[in-house]
């Protein structure tokens, strides 16, 4: 691999990176929502995570949800019945659930990724 490849690849990397971390922490995502008659539905299109409030995963219609764990391992669309012939589906992004531990996991990745290239 050239190394002008390789530089481009890794910052790209960490950008996509950062973009993840920052979208969460500071809660910037479009939410479209679309309502039928028995159904809504909601897309989130980085997270699902409001700014200034609790999470907005917290709640789907009725029930309560609890995060699913490590990124990428998330539940990235819960369909849940608000009641006996309703139902709310929410995609929650792309980056739903990236949090600080993830971040520091995936930069410590990218960096032994460098250092791998550098000494191979």
């Amino acid at each position: 691999m050239r190394k002008g490849l390789k530089i481009r690849l890794f910052i790209l990397l960490l950008g996509l990176n950062t973009l993840a971390f920052s979208v969460n922490y500071y809660g910037f995502t479009p939410k479209i929502q679309a309502i039928a008659e028995n159904e809504s539905f909601e897309i989130y299109l980085f997270t699902d995570l409001e700014t200034g409030l609790n999470p907005s995963l917290q709640q789907v219609g009725e029930f309560v949800q609890n995060p699913d764990g490590f990124w990428p391992f998330e539940a990235f669309y819960i369909n849940t019945s608000t009641g006996t012939d309703e139902y709310t589906g929410r995609f929650r992004g792309f980056f739903t659930g990236f949090e600080r531990s993830e971040f520091i996991f995936y930069n410590l990745l990218i960096l032994a990724l460098i250092l791998f290239f550098k000494f191979w």
